[in-house]
């Protein structure tokens, strides 16, 4: 992956270059011709020539052209500049593990059955690693794809992702032009006032005088001042006064309307931009096919009514300028662009916050396929309908390859594991492996494994709980909540069960006893997971349902006076401890 990032850096380099020399010559180019027009105007000034007159207007619009071409060139500079930093980053993330992008903190829940449990939110999660969106719409989708395990449409996920990675240069263009406008929550939700609020369409006279009276004025016009006819003068300006009041007084909607899409524009263009990226690239997915066809409607493409409400918006920006009142004296020029407006959007409102999902969607998919591209070696897990979960070399994903340590599991002839071990031997980690990795494949993404075999389902978890203040919860009160939720959940479908340490709250006795309960509880509901214990006595209802429970457990070693963790999961129960040991060392007994 990195001398692919390596040759996209080089050659986004090489781009950035060439429009930058470019740019530098058009803006020497733009400053010589308004020097050449302010030269011809002061000639044409103190020594008047017609010659002077068509000079300066081909040199204006020389001029207009090179401003257009410049803001072209300045665009595809900052698109190479944003692609330099999108590799240059994943190149550093790769050599040296160092993150950029959002960690997701904003989207953590502690109530969700899993996300707090599995580190998915926060400093270096799963979340973290993963996003590479750079907008808020783009990072709340993404979120939204860890917060549900959606299994019905896994191989059609798997597929999209498959070919979504392999379009390296498509991803990036994409991420590219997401990230040249400032996009917030703010924005977000500006567009969606905008689109929400009704607009009122001029009433018919209106909409009849703003059309007749240029006409009439073009007519006044021409009567009065070229054939010299007095009374037209007169009505010529006085309908132009007339076209000034009606302005004015229709001023207040057209400013209240631009003041609610005051600051993105450029938000507007990225917009664009993405969605003509989506609209031209070919896809076999189904998925993303389904989503292009969402870009669709009447018959027309969102990038073509985009644009056109970006040329309207761009119309109506100059409406204060002092130019502006002596155009709509003669033309009315604001009502017909703000009359256009209302009709765009009373016809395609309704269809904007489908174009935003689009792309939401889009940049989401982009940073899950960026996953699947930086790790080959994963594998798309087998999907199954019997209820049966195996793993083979299954690791953490988050671990780097060179300090992870895999282990195998199958929970095909016994549903539930008991898992013993030491303090520090690795327990929480295996339970936090097992969980990332079939949630990663209700994603439909590759998991961190050598192969596997997976019935996609719910995911329930009971590891990491805390006290709560504000609504007066304890923690032991906290887990009894979570493992309701369990029961209840379990009683209605088959799930995959992560507990860590249950009834931690409690004397030995009670815990002990609780522990078995829930155990026992598992085997009816048919549960399939892992309970991780200390509790060794837990371990003998292996020997009451052999045919559902399994121990195993993550065993410690004393070598030299020091304490060794392989790591590596073992058949059996937990035969050594560690905490005496670590105490004498430590001096502390």
């Amino acid at each position: 992956m990195i001398p692919a990032y390596k040759k996209q850096l080089e050659k986004a380099k090489d781009l950035h270059q060439k429009y930058t020399k470019i740019y530098n010559i058009i803006g020497a180019v733009r400053l010589c011709v308004a020097i050449s027009i302010l030269f011809l105007g002061y000639l044409s000034f103190t020594n008047f020539s017609l010659l002077y007159l068509v000079g300066i207007f081909f040199f204006v619009i020389f001029f207009l052209f090179l401003v257009v071409k410049h803001k072209k060139i300045s665009y595809l500079r900052k698109i190479e500049k944003s692609k330099i930093d999108i590799n240059q980053k994943e190149i550093d993330f790769l050599e040296k593990g160092v993150y950029f992008y959002d960690n997701g903190f904003d989207f953590q829940d502690k109530e969700h059955p899993y996300a707090y449990d599995l580190d998915i939110f926060g400093e270096k999660s799963l979340f973290h690693y993963i996003n590479r969106a750079v907008t808020f719409s783009g990072k709340k989708q993404l979120a939204a794809h860890f917060l549900r395990t959606d299994n019905k449409y896994i191989p059609e996920k798997q597929a999209t992702i498959a070919e979504l990675s392999e379009k390296l240069e498509w991803r990036q263009d994409f991420m590219a032009v997401a990230s040249q406008a400032p996009d917030n929550q703010h924005t977000a939700e500006k567009i969606s006032t905008w689109k929400e609020r009704k607009e009122v369409l001029f009433s018919f006279p209106l909409r009849v005088f703003i059309y007749l009276s240029p006409l009439l004025l073009l007519s006044f016009i021409i009567l009065g001042y070229i054939f010299d006819y007095a009374d037209m003068k007169m009505w010529a300006n006085t309908l132009f006064v007339i076209n000034l009041m009606v302005f004015g007084w229709e001023l207040r909607h057209i400013l209240k309307n631009k003041q609610g899409f005051e600051g993105i524009y450029d938000t507007l263009y990225s917009v664009r931009k993405n969605i003509e990226l989506i609209e031209k690239e070919s896809f076999k997915s189904k998925q993303i096919c389904e989503l292009q066809q969402q870009l669709i409607q009447n018959n027309q493409r969102a990038s073509e009514l985009t644009r056109s409400l970006a040329r309207l918006l761009d119309n109506m920006d100059n409406v204060l300028n002092i130019f502006s009142w002596v155009l709509n004296g003669f033309t009315l020029y604001h009502l017909h662009q703000y009359n256009k407006l209302i009709l765009w959007k009373k016809i395609n409102a309704e269809h904007v916050a489908t174009w935003l999902d689009v792309i939401s969607e889009m940049e989401a998919l982009c940073s899950l396929a960026n996953f699947k591209y930086n790790h080959p070696e994963f594998v798309f897990p087998e999907l199954n309908a019997h209820f049966e979960v195996s793993f083979v070399d299954i690791g953490h994903p988050l671990i780097a390859e060179n300090q992870r340590v895999t282990n195998s599991i199958s929970f095909k002839e016994n549903r539930f594991v008991i898992l013993t071990g030491s303090n520090m031997s690795g327990k929480s980690t295996f339970l936090r492996t097992l969980g990332v990795n079939v949630l990663l494949t209700s994603m439909g993404l590759p998991v961190c494994a050598k192969k596997a075999n997976v019935h996609p389902m719910k995911i329930l978890i009971s590891m990491r709980l805390s006290d709560s203040l504000n609504d007066g919860k304890s923690y032991f009160f906290a887990e009894i909540d979570r493992l309701k939720q369990i029961m209840e959940t379990l009683q209605q479908e088959p799930c995959f069960v992560l507990l860590d340490e249950l009834l931690r709250g409690t004397n030995s006795e009670d815990k002990q006893s609780g522990t078995v309960k829930i155990i026992e509880k598992m085997v009816e509901l048919n549960a399939i997971g892992i309970i991780a214990t200390h509790d060794l006595e837990v371990c003998k209802l292996e020997s009451e349902y052999p045919h559902h429970l399994k121990n195993q457990c993550f065993e410690v070693e004393i070598i030299n006076n020091e304490l060794h963790f392989d790591y590596k999961l073992k058949e059996g129960v937990c035969q050594n401890k560690n905490a005496t040991f670590l105490m004498k060392k430590m001096g502390i007994i």
